[in-house]
């Protein structure tokens, strides 16, 4: 198990993340708001920040992120698996 670290919750949560489940599979399951669609890595709509840690797309490609996003530090939650402990930002796509 990985953690996944939500400082922009208030309060702040852990989550435990299987080495084998996406990121958003987890944050969907312990109900964190964050808006998707594709779940394949083309769309972009889950758009996160990852603020430390490490994340493997494994053999997906991330076509939904740009050049310029990832050199920002964002990621694709939706075909993201946790390699290490991680922290994100809220996702910059806000719900409605």
């Amino acid at each position: 198990m990985k953690h996944i670290k939500l400082s922009f919750l208030h309060p702040p949560r852990d989550l435990e993340c299987a080495l084998e489940d996406t990121i958003l599979t987890t944050l969907l399951a312990q109900q964190v708001p964050i808006r998707h669609a594709c779940d394949n890595g083309v769309c972009g709509i889950c758009l996160t920040r990852l603020l430390t840690g490490e994340i493997d797309y494994g053999t997906k490609t991330p076509r939904g992120l740009t050049t310029k996003e990832q050199a920002e530090g964002y990621f694709l939650p939706c075909i993201a698996t946790c390699q290490t402990d991680i922290s994100i930002a809220q996702p910059k796509v806000k719900l409605r």
